[in-house]
């Protein structure tokens, strides 16, 4: 019985080591391993990029779990193409990419239900269908997706860490700073890691801090000179402002991180009697928090974020 866990386990560790990011490199067949780097067909749990200029044709059923599928050229489902997925699947068609069908045979699924069909005519991006949807759905095709952006003090230099959870057509990161947070001035350029759906970390270390105030953002540049940027972090009298607290109009609040996430957050939001109108509590914590203060009225509210080992801070906002 011992051996046969093993077994089992060593099988199961050996299935999830091999999801990976799978990226079309020629036109051909879904199935045909030279259509794709590394040299096979996706498997449960990758991640499936076609690039522009590239077309893959899916011919007969497809069947797959836990994937999400980025189509940056063209998809073709023309051939009785079925493409059936479980419920965490996702399927992106960027902007100016196509998923192509004739008839009522050629099928996309997802979670047991069918999205499109051959018969509903081309998906021209940007669109994404998912478990959620009824079909294909309008998104706005965002450059990066920032999964954290951190700014610590270590001895006499300043450390910027960041990390992505998704990259299209990345060139690289601008590092920039400023004294008032209007005012900005490029210290460094970071790589980007070009188009993936993989967690990317990157990091920089400004040597030429001094004990003033400083703030910074980066400036993300897509290969066609498109800009995004991020959040921007600061550092206050030289010291590490742990959370920017603040409100949306739609009556939100919204908490973002300047440190390693915390475990067991609880947010509230009090009255000036003294009253606590919202009490939200999270287990995990992650880089932003967003809490829902529709119940609270209009007026000035303080915002309490606290964790299970005695830190806290407090600020006041306006709803």
């Amino acid at each position: 019985m011992k051996a046969l866990f093993v077994t089992l386990f060593i099988m199961l560790m050996a299935t999830s080591l091999m999801a990976t990011k799978k990226t079309a490199v020629a036109n051909g067949n879904w199935t045909t391993g030279s259509t794709w780097s590394p040299n096979s067909a996706p498997v449960d749990g990758d991640s499936i990029v076609i690039p522009v200029g590239d077309t893959v044709l899916v011919s007969g059923n497809i069947g797959l779990n836990n994937v999400k599928i980025l189509v940056f050229g063209i998809l073709d489902l023309s051939n009785n193409g079925k493409l059936t997925l479980d419920a965490p699947s996702k399927v992106y068609i960027e902007s100016g990419a196509k998923l192509l069908g004739n008839g009522a045979s050629d099928q996309l699924k997802i979670g047991g239900t069918i999205k499109w069909k051959g018969t509903d005519g081309p998906v021209v991006g940007p669109q994404y269908a998912d478990n959620t949807t009824t079909g294909f759905d309008p998104f706005v095709s965002l450059p990066v997706t920032f999964q954290s952006f951190y700014v610590t003090r270590n001895g006499a230099n300043i450390q910027l860490s960041w990390s992505t959870s998704e990259e299209v057509n990345n060139a690289y990161y601008a590092i920039e700073k400023s004294s008032d947070s209007r005012s900005w001035n490029q210290i460094a350029v970071v790589t980007g890691a070009g188009t993936a759906t993989t967690v990317n970390n990157y990091g920089y270390t400004d040597k030429s801090s001094t004990g003033a105030d400083v703030y910074y953002r980066i400036r993300q540049v897509g290969a066609d000179g498109s800009n995004f940027y991020s959040a921007i972090r600061a550092l206050r009298n030289g010291n590490n402002t742990v959370t920017n607290i603040f409100a949306s109009l739609n009556k939100t609040i919204i908490i973002d991180f300047n440190s390693d996430v915390k475990d067991n957050v609880s947010i509230q939001l009090i009255n000036m009697s003294g009253q606590i109108i919202v009490r939200k509590e999270f287990n995990q914590a992650s880089y932003r928090l967003i809490v829902n203060a529709m119940s609270a009225g209009s007026g000035v509210y303080a915002v309490r974020v606290s964790d299970s080992k005695g830190w806290s801070e407090v600020k006041k906002i306006a709803l």
